[in-house]
């Protein structure tokens, strides 16, 4: 019996271990719903090294009770914040898919936005390490805040 705790032990060590080593990600509140959709804005890291690029992305899902179809395309605006100060404001037009995007009842999809690059004089944001917030609007669904930490 003592061989198989052990045992058990080891393996819960072990997976533990291999977690420690995996980037975690930042993921924003869901925002306000609008016309039975609702977005939110993650990250697969909350953490970058400078010089590595910022990822985003918006997961969308469905609230309404039926097959609804989201549209594929749509502006996009951002208000980055590094502590206090306003760094940027991005507006962009995406195209998420190639047509609309069909989402059954509770169905939520992710979608990557932009990649923001660090570190370098020409890069529009993330010139500097620190805990940047991004925010904004991808048509008529708002996108609460998310930070994520450029070291």
């Amino acid at each position: 019996m003592r061989h198989g705790c052990l045992l058990l032990t080891t393996l819960a060590l072990a997976l533990l271990d291999g977690c420690a080593d995996s980037p975690q990600k930042a993921e924003g509140p869901w925002g306000a719903p609008n016309d039975g959709f609702q977005a939110m804005l993650l990250s697969p890291r909350a953490t970058v090294t400078l010089g590595e690029p910022i990822e985003l992305q918006v997961r969308i899902r469905n609230l309404v009770g039926e097959h609804r179809s989201f549209p594929s395309a749509g502006d996009l605006t951002l208000k980055v914040m590094r502590g206090d100060a306003d760094v940027a404001d991005d507006m962009d037009y995406v195209n998420l898919a190639p047509e609309a995007i069909p989402l059954a009842p509770g169905q939520e999809r992710v979608f990557p936005l932009k990649k923001y690059p660090t570190g370098d004089a020409a890069a529009p944001i993330g010139k500097q390490r620190g805990l940047y917030r991004f925010s904004g609007r991808l048509g008529k669904l708002a996108l609460p805040p998310i930070e994520i930490r450029v070291e």
